[in-house]
């Protein structure tokens, strides 16, 4: 997917959530800020825009000196998901369909995303998840290539997130398959790394993979040859968050057996796509590509 008009701002937004999360003081953002516009101006506009924004927080990590501003941020949030882990495991082992109540769940923690929107009501997504769902729901078909298959792929999002992933991955293993979950190879936002995965659990019920690049999203060319291995031949693929769903569609041929999970939280790729902001969205791969090559490319 390639970036947008709007996607300039965010850039500069997550630069400045960056440096509020050490207390960079205000004549340092300012100086930092002017020189990100001038980097800007560098970028190159058909990369996606989680590339971009990769570029952009790296850059910003070197004029602060700090490879990893978010690292008591992530602990945070993986500490409060925790806490609420247990009730919640509870209520979607309880419930007549495990698996769809899973997915609510886990994409209830993609609203844990410190990059733009830092304030956020967990217990009040997880309430809207539970009781709206998605907005567009593709679980039928979802369910029914899971049931056929042997081999998940989840390519994981956010610190916090990762602990609501877990339910979903339980639950994909007490119905017999092989999980495997792709973290980031280095800290780059609040996104979850092998060190999130370790200290949640994840590692012992899933195969945690390292993608190879510590970049937002799944970037095809800076990714493994392991993860490109991982997901072509994947039976299932649950892609999770904005970035994947930005970088993800790269991979055209397996586009079929992708499904992105994730809450709708740009304003402008809302418009553009036709999708309600705000909502939960559970969209094959396929299906995404149509309401592309309807909407986005007009």
């Amino acid at each position: 997917m390639k970036s947008l008009v709007d996607c300039i701002h965010c850039y500069l937004k997550q630069a400045v959530s960056c440096m509020e999360m050490i207390n960079v003081p205000d004549e340092k953002k300012v100086e930092v800020l002017y020189s990100l516009m001038d980097f800007i101006k560098t970028l190159e506009p058909s990369a996606s825009p989680a590339y971009n924004s990769s570029l952009v927080l790296l850059k910003t990590y070197e004029f602060i000196n700090n490879s990893d501003p978010y690292y008591e941020a992530k602990k945070s949030s993986n500490k409060l998901a925790l806490e609420l882990y247990p009730k919640l495991k509870e209520k979607v082992s309880r419930a007549s369909d495990a698996l769809y109540e899973a997915l609510k769940a886990s994409v209830a923690g993609n609203v844990i995303d410190l990059g733009i929107q830092r304030d956020f009501n967990i217990d009040k997504e997880l309430e809207h998840a539970f009781d709206f769902g998605f907005w567009i729901d593709d679980y039928p078909l979802l369910r029914e290539k899971i049931e056929r298959g042997k081999n998940v792929v989840v390519i994981g999002d956010n610190a916090g997130e990762i602990v609501f992933d877990k339910i979903l991955v339980e639950i994909l293993n007490e119905i017999g398959k092989s999980v495997y979950y792709i973290v980031k190879a280095g800290p780059v936002l609040n996104d979850a790394t092998k060190e999130d995965a370790e200290e949640v659990s994840m590692s012992k019920i899933a195969n945690v993979i390292e993608s190879g690049a510590a970049l937002l999203g799944i970037p095809k060319d800076f990714v493994s040859e392991q993860v490109k291995n991982l997901i072509s031949t994947a039976d299932v693929i649950i892609s999770k968050g904005q970035a994947n769903f930005e970088t993800v569609d790269d991979f055209e041929d397996v586009q079929a057996n992708v499904f992105y999970l994730l809450k709708i939280k740009c304003e402008y790729l809302a418009k553009k796509l036709k999708f309600k902001q705000g909502s939960l969205v559970l969209i094959n791969g396929e299906k995404l590509k149509e309401r592309k090559e309807k909407y986005l490319l007009k």
